[in-house]
Parts: C-alpha cells; sequence; structure tokens
C-alpha cells in the first residue's frame, strides 16, 4: 500500500581534532557568489541570495529535476527577512506554544509555555517526523513517515483540517517565509516535493540527490537548503526555477547530516553532523566517530573550515549533534547532541564553549524564544521538553509531551542503542551504536576493523536472520556486549539491560520496497531461482544462515575469511553498498565485478535483459 501511495503521488507531482573552535579540513572547490545583509531575529535568520553555479531542467507539474553542470554565476539583491527551517520542534509565532513531533508515540504534543504542561496531544499517523507552523500561528504542519503523508492540523486545537500524500518516507517539512508554499523532504526517494499551502495542492517535485533530510528556506524564500543523512553534502535549490543550483561537500567523511539552521547574519549555514573517520586504520573509541557541526558560507558558496566547530575540543566529548539554534544576536550557537543527552553551548565569537547541559533522552531538536532567555529542548526518548534557563544554563524542568507505544524493553533498549551517556554503553560518551546504525539503518560505510574490512548492515530483520556480523561471529541478538566493550569502550550490560537491547534489536522490520513487482520483476525472480542464487538465498528471508566462500574474501587486510554469512536480500533497495568490504557500489556491480569465477558474476552467464530483470526483482523485495 504504501508503494502504491509514492507512485501515486509521482503521478500526481507534475575531520580530525580541534583546537580552539575551529578544524582545518579540506575545502571543496565551489564558485557560488552573492551578498547578504543581516537583521537578526530569534531563532531565524536574514537571507542570503547566492546564483547559478548549476543549471538544471526547470521542474513543471509533472516533471522531476536532475541536476545539469554549469559554471555560470551572478550576483543577486540583499534581502532581509526571517528564515525558516525544519525540525522535530517549532513555537508558536506568539511564543506561547511549543509542538513536538512524537515518533514512537504517533502524535503531535501541543506544550502551553506559560502553564507548563502539554496543552492537546493528537494522533496523526505513524511516524511522524517533523513539524511546521504557519505566521499566522493557524496552521501546524506535520510530515507522518510511516504513512507517506503531510497533515495539517488546526495550531491551536489540534483538530485535523486536511492530509495529502507524499513521496516515500517524508523526513522534513518547512513553509517558505510568504507562507504560500510548503517543502517537504521525500527521504526515501530523494525527492523535496512542492505545495501550495492553500490548496494543498502539489506544484512540483525536484531530484535532490541521495536521502534528504534537513531543509531551511532563506528570509526572502528564493533558496532551500536541503541536507542528506548519508553525507555532509549541502544542496541548494533555486526555489523559482525549481534548479539545483549547487551542492557543496562539506566533508568527504561526513555523514548523518539531518538538520540546516541559517545563522542570523543570514550568510551562513550550520550544519550538525558527524565525521565517519572510516579511513582510519588506527579505530579507538575516541577516533572514530567525531561531533562536528559545518559551517557554509552562502554568499561564497564553500565551507568555511576556520568555523568548523569540533565539539569534542570546544566542549567535551558529545555524540550526534543532532540540530543547532542560536541567540537572537547570533553571538552563540546551541548544540544539542541525540547520542550524548545534552547540549552544548559555544560563544561564536571567543570560539570555545562557554557552558554544557544535560538533558533528557536522544534530544532531536530545540527552539530558542524571542527574548533569547529560554531553550526548549525535545527529548525523543524519554518524551518529554527540557525547559533551559539560557541565562545561568541549567535545566529548570522537565515537561512530559506523550507516553510512548513500544514496549517497555523494546523502548528501554532503543535507549541504549542511541545513547552514550552511560559508561556500560561508551567510553567518555564517544560512540554509540546509533553512531554507525544510523535510526537503526546503516552508514554506507566501510570500516578497518580488526576482523577486515566491514561493510556496515542495516538494524532491521534480525529476529529471523541469525547469525550477525560478516563473520556471523555473534550468534543471538544477545552476543553484542563484545561489540560494545571493543568498539565503543563500554564497560557492558546487566544481564537484563542486554536483554532490553535484544528487544531492540529485534523490534525492527523491513520495510517493503518502493519499487513495485512486475511482470518483469517476476522474470526475474525465475531467472534468480535458476541461476542458483536461491540455494544459499533461501526461504522467506533469503538466507540458509551459513557462511560460505564466494571469492571476495582475499583482499587486503582481511583477517577472518574467506567465508562468510550469507546475507538476507530483503531491503536491497536501500542497503547500498554491497558485498562484506563494501567492494560492489551498486547492487550491478554485484554481479558484473570481482571474482569472474565466483558464484555472484553473473555477466557472463545471462543476457543483459535477464540481468536487469534480476536486478529489478531483488530492488523489489519484500512487497
Amino acid at each position: 500500500m504504501r508503494l502504491l501511495v509514492a507512485l501515486g503521488v509521482a503521478a500526481l507531482t507534475a575531520g580530525g581534532c580541534s583546537t580552539g573552535a575551529t578544524t582545518a579540513e579540506p575545502e571543496p572547490a565551489t564558485t557560488t557568489t552573492g551578498t547578504a545583509a543581516p537583521e537578526p531575529s530569534a531563532g531565524t535568520a536574514a537571507s542570503t541570495t547566492t546564483r547559478v553555479v548549476k543549471k538544471v531542467t526547470v521542474t513543471s507539474t509533472t516533471s522531476v529535476v536532475e541536476p545539469q553542470p554549469s559554471v555560470e554565476a551572478e550576483a543577486g539583491p540583499m534581502p532581509t527577512a526571517a528564515a525558516r527551517w525544519s525540525s522535530t520542534i517549532v513555537l508558536s509565532p506568539d511564543g506561547s506554544l511549543v509542538y513536538v513531533a512524537n515518533t514512537d508515540s504517533a502524535s503531535v504534543s501541543a506544550v502551553d509555555t506559560a502553564a507548563g504542561a502539554t496543552r492537546w496531544e493528537v494522533t496523526v499517523g505513524e511516524r511522524p517526523t517533523a513539524v511546521a507552523v504557519d505566521g499566522a500561528g493557524d496552521r501546524l504542519l506535520v510530515t507522518v513517515a510511516g504513512d507517506d503523508r503531510l497533515v495539517v492540523l488546526d495550531a491551536r486545537t489540534g483538530d485535523r483540517r486536511a492530509e495529502v500524500l507524499t513521496g516515500r518516507g517524508p523526513a522534513g517539512v518547512v513553509i517558505t517565509p510568504d507562507d504560500r508554499t510548503v517543502v517537504v523532504a521525500e527521504g526515501d526517494v530523494d525527492t523535496v516535493a512542492l505545495f501550495d499551502l492553500e490548496e494543498l495542492v502539489p506544484i512540483a517535485r525536484i531530484s535532490v540527490g541521495d536521502e534528504p533530510r534537513g531543509l531551511a528556506v532563506t528570509g526572502d524564500g528564493t533558496t532551500l537548503l536541503v541536507t542528506h543523512l548519508l553525507t555532509g553534502d549541502l544542496t541548494i535549490v533555486d526555489m523559482a526555477t525549481r534548479e539545483v543550483r549547487a551542492v557543496i561537500a562539506t566533508g568527504p567523511e561526513n555523514n548523518a547530516s539531518r538538520h540546516v539552521a541559517l545563522h542570523p547574519d543570514g550568510r551562513r549555514a550550520f550544519l550538525p553532523l558527524i565525521r565517519s573517520r572510516n579511513s582510519n586504520p588506527d579505530l579507538m573509541f575516541e577516533t572514530t566517530v567525531m561531533p562536528r557541526v559545518a559551517v557554509v558560507d552562502l554568499e561564497a558558496g564553500r565551507v568555511v573550515p576556520r568555523e568548523l566547530l569540533g565539539l569534542d575540543a570546544v566542549d567535551r566529548p558529545v555524540n550526534m549533534p543532532a540540530a543547532v539554534a542560536f541567540s537572537p544576536d547570533g553571538r552563540i550557537a546551541y548544540v544539542v547532541n541525540s547520542g550524548s543527552d545534552d547540549l552544548s553551548v559555544v560563544d561564536l565569537t571567543k570560539g570555545f564553549g562557554i557552558g554544557h547541559v544535560e538533558v533528557g533522552a536522544n534530544p532531536r531538536g530545540l527552539v530558542v524564544t524571542a527574548d533569547g532567555r529560554t531553550a526548549y529542548v525535545h527529548n525523543a526518548l524519554s518524551d518529554d521538553l527540557s525547559v533551559v534557563d539560557l541565562e545561568e544554563l541549567v535545566e529548570m524542568r522537565r515537561i512530559a509531551t506523550t507516553r510512548s507505544l513500544l514496549p517497555d524493553d523494546v523502548r528501554a533498549g532503543k535507549v541504549l542503542f542511541f545513547g552514550t551517556s552511560r559508561p556500560e554503553m561508551a567510553r567518555d560518551q564517544w560512540i554509540s551504536c546509533a553512531s554507525c546504525h544510523l535510526d537503526g539503518g546503516h552508514d554506507a560505510r566501510t570500516w578497518i576493523l580488526d576482523d577486515g574490512p566491514r561493510n556496515t548492515p542495516p538494524i532491521r530483520g534480525l529476529m529471523v536472520t541469525d547469525p550477525f556480523h560478516w563473520s556471523g561471529d555473534r550468534v543471538d541478538l544477545f552476543d553484542f556486549q563484545k561489540t560494545i566493550r571493543d568498539l565503543q569502550s563500554g564497560t557492558g550490560l546487566s544481564d537484563d539491560e542486554n536483554g532490553d537491547l535484544a528487544a531492540f534489536l529485534a523490534h525492527a522490520l523491513v520495510e517493503s520496497s518502493p519499487y513495485l513487482a512486475t511482470e518483469r520483476t517476476e522474470r526475474g525472480r525465475e531467472v534468480f531461482g535458476a541461476s542458483g542464487c536461491a540455494d544459499c538465498h533461501a526461504g522467506p528471508v533469503f538466507t540458509d544462515g551459513l557462511l560460505h566462500d564466494v571469492g571476495t574474501g582475499d583482499g587486503p587486510g582481511e583477517n577472518r575469511g574467506p567465508a562468510f554469512d550469507t546475507p538476507t536480500l530483503l531491503g536491497l533497495y536501500d542497503s547500498g553498498p554491497y558485498l562484506h568490504d563494501g567492494s560492489a557500489r551498486t547492487l550491478g556491480e554485484v554481479f558484473t565485478s570481482g571474482d569472474r569465477l565466483g558464484p555472484h558474476f553473473l555477466a557472463g552467464l545471462l543476457t543483459d535483459e535477464e540481468l536487469e530483470a534480476v536486478l529489478d526483482y531483488l530492488r523489489s523485495l519484500p512487497q
């Protein structure tokens, strides 16, 4: 059903360590030019206009835009207005209500800031991911990832006004400052969708690259910024022409970029993310995943290395920076760290941290009030808001927002999986399970571990796909204490807590594929079986649970091969790169590269048409 929804919409819509505040890392070459003028406002930013460095075909109401390179550039005007960005939390225009998306409760809550209590909570659907409110404070918009919907609520009462189908996996939402257009990040189909706010009808969809997540719109509404889950890239979209203007790389190892916010000066975009140092051959607990906030100069169209915030240096070791906000004058940046459950406070003028506040479990978003005195932090796994006094830099109280629908043991295990605040899970708060298994998925990285190079697998469908790890050395879901101790340098869990972690690992299922079953996929299924693939990839979960030598285990650095556990084929549409060492960048390369005598090399045995049919079949799993 979710697959039909996604296709229906398609038819409808036409590194390293820091010294002081910064760390110098390689600058990507860019050529964007432009001008900007500052006009600070609380929690928002004046916008800057950057002009074309990449030309693309203009979208219509039925088209998807694909980037095309160009070298043309021109300067633009100097607009000043309040920018907006997507988050799990948003403040009403008058500051009286704070709204949060409760992912594990299928709901949205409105918190009365004066009363310090939740005014209402309403069910919106499976896995709400982000919220946005219009300038009048009348409409609250919610992306609901599990239902592929954008839901509109009455912002004062919570009554449902309307809803519309989106593309697969809506992950973020923002309303343009003129309150005319809604932008939705469609994470699973690599697009952003534009809707008319009044009529809630689709205007266009724009192809922006893999896994779009964070969204921000400059104050004049001319420029859309898009982050991507599996990179540190920032995609710049011209809202007038619906063209991808540029893609700015913040660093080759940057990852987990879910959020972007504009500084009040209107010139700079701040991207909380991590640096996944998978090129490091000597990984230690403190040299594997680095907490960073990348800064992009929108006027120059490039990263500013001297302004990069290495949070481990300017504050202390933290895990998984998730969102950022600013003081009204732009002097101070507030960064919530979802893994270490804390708030880093950085004076941008001095270049170092000036405070640190412990908050609830898995903070994913924050807002700062117009007077700059208070921050509300959304704690996604303790189901509450932290109210932080920004003058004293203390958490004043917690406000309950919801009650998780997860079973108690699954919820407790999820807190462990995503967290580093306890020494049982991680030393000095550096690495969580979710540092590599992003949101329970994967990080598209291959790590050089003691066993050899290992491609990160997703954490889903584990209940029926044992044993685990590429070498099959984890026999069941209770068998990850060694990983916690060896990789994360934690002291290890009690038996009860290890049971909670196992319950969480067993909970996630593989979502249905966005690729429809067709006559060609049926032909691919037949060729798959006739080629002997089903001998190992057997049964309903496509694995025999055994180790096999498939000719890929004799590469450099391999210490445990040559036989590897047969991986499930469920979810191949969203788990690249492939093979134990990530040597197949695409699914097609599994069958067309590597050992020509190995069982995976089908290029010489099948026709091109047969091979494409097999690939279509594999991408369609599961239905």
